[in-house]
């Protein structure tokens, strides 16, 4: 598991390019909750009628909800907080690595920080953590090539 956080004016530039931008376009949402005029929570699976003829799946994709999601912070007051569970599957998680069966990210925003959670799902069970290092370092590229400095939480 790897724990990463962003604080002061990277938190105001990740909002806005998560919120408005495409980003994180591709995940599949698992969750989210936010406690803003009141608590909003969905847990991401989409509804079948939505989905075309051939197309199976189980949940949104984080373009597919982020408008609502942004429709419901945007605002002068910030949320209390808010909480996004975020993952890769498939062959996106297999291009990371051979034995990933899903990447999740966690990212929570409480009190002007966001703490970033990630974890691993393998397809076999192997005590390498490969899958966990091979994240890792993915997300530490991805989130340096969009302009962020992680830093380890306190």
């Amino acid at each position: 598991m790897y724990v990463f956080c962003l604080k002061n004016e990277q938190v105001r530039i990740f909002m806005n390019k998560f919120l408005k931008g495409n980003m994180m376009d591709g995940f599949t949402v698992l969750g989210v909750e936010l406690f803003c005029t009141a608590r909003f929570r969905t847990d991401g699976r989409i509804n079948p009628r939505f989905l075309g003829e051939n197309e199976k799946r189980t949940f949104c994709r984080w373009e597919e909800l982020r408008p609502y999601i942004y429709g419901l912070v945007k605002g002068s007051i910030k949320p209390e907080y808010f909480r996004a569970v975020l993952a890769l599957g498939g062959k996106k998680a297999e291009q990371i690595h051979r034995n990933a069966a899903s990447l999740h990210l966690t990212i929570y925003f409480e009190r002007d920080i966001i703490t970033f959670t990630a974890g691993t799902a393998q397809k076999n069970f192997s005590l390498k953590g490969g899958e966990d290092a091979a994240w890792e370092d993915h997300l530490k590229t991805f989130f340096r090539k969009n302009g962020f400095v992680c830093e380890t939480p306190v």
